[in-house]
């Protein structure tokens, strides 16, 4: 079956920044840039519940909540040129188990996006990307979320496919073996484990790059330490303190840590991270204000995008879905934020430690 319809802007900007209510200038940055996000969750919503990324799917004018927010042709309209597709590890399932499932799921989303080559690209390196950007494709890396998916021991890396997974995220919502998590259902706080540090090390050996969203601060910390200094880290998708003080978000330290390396903090668009206070109310100024806080802090080069579209997310009012990321480009310009500054948000801070970790 073929990616369903959808509306390409090239074609008319004007009128698309006429329906989002923003500048001429604002729909043209989009339509120009690299535009690439850190973490979107669709897959899980495939294999869980066999959703249809190929088909147009009618998301709530406020925001869809939990999932159902991305779709392909959403992606195409909303002139995205590159996303990091993320795979969840399943904590509730034996290890040997856990990786086998993985390892299935991970062939079953390349061979889901291999099925459209007149429109999208699997791409593994920045020179990939820049293949795919070039012939107008739209470019995924696969990535895990939950480094217990490869955790029955230090053998059972090599099991990762590196050709198809660019980055692992240490710990997600549940403590491992790895490491304890930030999420309130932890059992008791706690940093990495002894094979915590060795797996952030095999990680970096083979080129795959430690994402340490999720993790206690603690484990950041200990990750940190362990990790070669060379090679930058990142955190795929976050809110700030500074803006939302908030058992996910990071402090300024953590900002200026990961800044240091060379990595990038991408922010996530769920309210409750965004918001504080009635945090229903949040629109698409609160990640204006966490991006904002991040520049602050840690300087423009470390700012990214990392929604986490369809991760059980409620979305901003303004950012629905993919087709509405001028509004944000706006709420940029309005503060003042130079062109090259929001291209480097949008993506091409990412495409810099992708080139520094996979060049090609």
């Amino acid at each position: 079956m073929p990616i369903d319809s959808f509306v390409d802007h090239r074609l008319d900007p004007a009128a698309w920044a006429h329906s989002l209510g923003v500048s001429k200038e604002a729909c043209a940055l989009v339509l120009d840039a690299d535009l690439i996000d850190l973490h979107i969750d669709t897959e899980d919503a495939c294999l869980m519940f066999g959703y249809d990324p190929a088909k147009r799917h009618r998301g709530l004018k406020n925001g869809t909540p939990f999932f159902g927010q991305v779709d392909f042709p959403r992606l195409l309209e909303g002139s995205y040129t590159g996303v990091v597709w993320d795979l969840t590890a399943n904590p509730l399932i034996g290890a040997g188990r856990r990786r086998e499932r993985m390892l299935g799921n991970l062939a079953a989303a390349a061979e889901r996006i291999e099925a459209y080559p007149e429109r999208l690209r699997l791409v593994r390196t920045a020179a990939d990307y820049r293949r795919a950007r070039a012939e107008g494709k739209l470019a995924f890396w696969l990535s895990v979320q939950g480094g217990n998916a490869f955790a029955c021991g230090l053998e059972d890396l090599d099991r990762i496919p590196r050709d198809l997974v660019c980055r692992v995220t240490l710990v997600h919502l549940t403590n491992s073996q790895l490491g304890g998590t930030s999420s309130p259902l932890r059992l008791r706080a706690r940093g990495l484990s002894g094979y915590g540090r060795q797996f952030v090390e095999a990680l970096q050996e083979r080129r795959i790059l430690v994402d340490l969203a999720h993790i206690h601060p603690r484990g950041f910390w200990d990750a940190l330490e362990t990790a070669d200094p060379r090679w930058p880290v990142i955190v795929s998708h976050t809110g700030v303190n500074g803006v939302r003080p908030y058992w996910r978000n990071l402090d300024d330290r953590q900002i200026r840590a990961v800044a240091d390396r060379g990595g990038v903090v991408g922010i996530i668009y769920h309210r409750q991270f965004l918001e504080p206070g009635f945090w229903w109310r949040c629109r698409v100024d609160r990640v204006a204000d966490h991006l904002e806080h991040i520049v602050r802090v840690g300087g423009e080069d470390v700012a990214a995008l990392g929604s986490d579209y369809d991760g059980s997310i409620v979305p901003p009012r303004g950012l629905a879905d993919p087709t509405e990321q001028p509004r944000l480009v706006q709420k940029l310009l309005d503060r003042g934020f130079s062109e090259g500054r929001i291209r480097k948000i949008l993506g091409t801070n990412w495409l810099r430690v992708l080139e520094a970790v996979r060049p090609g």
